[in-house]
């Protein structure tokens, strides 16, 4: 078992080197570039084409492509970030929810009918808004979280443990696997209603929809996994109720994915401030005199 969790350590290692990560950041940023031109191409088209009439026509739309590979890559990091520290690994996820919120700006933005005078009833500017404050939000309480964390003098004993970093390890490979299976599956998807929707002359589907609630689901369990693995070498009631309160955050965001506004930011809020709140209470505690 140990010489198969140091092949796959190895693995890991080799594949996630300093070099292939600056690789694979080139080549995200050059398809969001790539997307970017071909998206307005295609608003072009919509906009002058009899056969697109009933697609989206605002220029502003196409801002959404881009992001999305950027998006991207800010998950592939937070699964690379797994065997580093469980609690960076939620920071990441505090960063992918709240990068998650403000790409809905950009998709919400197209929606705004310019040509007409702008009211607090409109349903697409009140989106708007509910998404500008609430990626505030989740940038300040992102920050507090890293502060804390920072701050924090008492390192992760479990985290020196090779055998338990191994199998996070081979976690984090599995992920990556998962995420690329993920993408291109919900991307094929995607393309097949969108073709379906040029064909009937209706309008495309919305990308909102795309794998991030089917991996916030499948990352659920790598928490839970991890969890009970990690009581194989350090026990402890801090240790549980904290990496509980991780799992918990983690459920409150996947079910954000699929709630309405603004019930999905009440979600995300309840969660950062869960795992904050956990967070400073743990690592504040008065520790027993030796």
């Amino acid at each position: 078992m140990l010489t198969i969790l140091a092949k796959y350590s190895e693995l890991f290692d080799r594949t996630v080197s300093p070099k292939r990560i600056r690789m694979v950041e080139l080549t995200i940023l050059r398809l969001a570039l790539f997307a970017f031109v071909l998206h307005l191409g295609f608003i072009f088209l919509a906009n002058h084409v009899y056969y697109f009439e009933n697609f989206q026509h605002s220029y502003l739309k196409a801002i959404y492509t881009p992001f999305s590979f950027i998006l991207f890559y800010e998950v592939l990091l937070l699964v690379i970030i797994i065997p580093k520290s469980i609690s960076e690994f939620i920071g990441k996820q505090f960063e992918v929810i709240t990068l998650i919120t403000l790409r809905s700006f950009f998709h919400d933005i197209a929606d705004l009918d310019f040509g007409k005078a702008l009211s607090m009833q409109d349903v697409h500017l009140l989106s708007l808004v509910y998404d500008l404050i609430a990626s505030l939000v989740m940038l300040a309480a992102t920050m507090v979280y890293y502060k804390l964390y920072q701050k924090s003098e008492r390192s992760e004993v479990i985290n020196n443990i090779v055998e338990f970093v191994a199998i996070k390890k081979m976690m984090s490979m599995l992920m990556m696997i998962i995420l690329f299976v993920l993408s291109f599956s919900s991307l094929s998807s995607w393309l097949h209603a969108l073709t379906i929707a040029m064909q009937t002359n209706q309008n495309y589907p919305n990308p909102n929809t795309v794998f991030y609630g089917d991996f916030f689901t499948v990352m659920i369990f790598v928490d839970v996994f991890l969890l009970i693995v990690s009581f194989m070498y350090h026990f402890s009631f801090h240790l549980i109720f904290r990496n509980a309160s991780f799992i918990i955050t983690t459920i409150l965001l996947r079910m954000s994915l699929t709630a309405e506004k603004p019930v999905t930011y009440f979600l995300i809020f309840i969660g950062f401030a869960f795992s904050i709140l956990v967070f400073f209470l743990i690592n504040n505690r008065k520790l027993p005199d030796a």
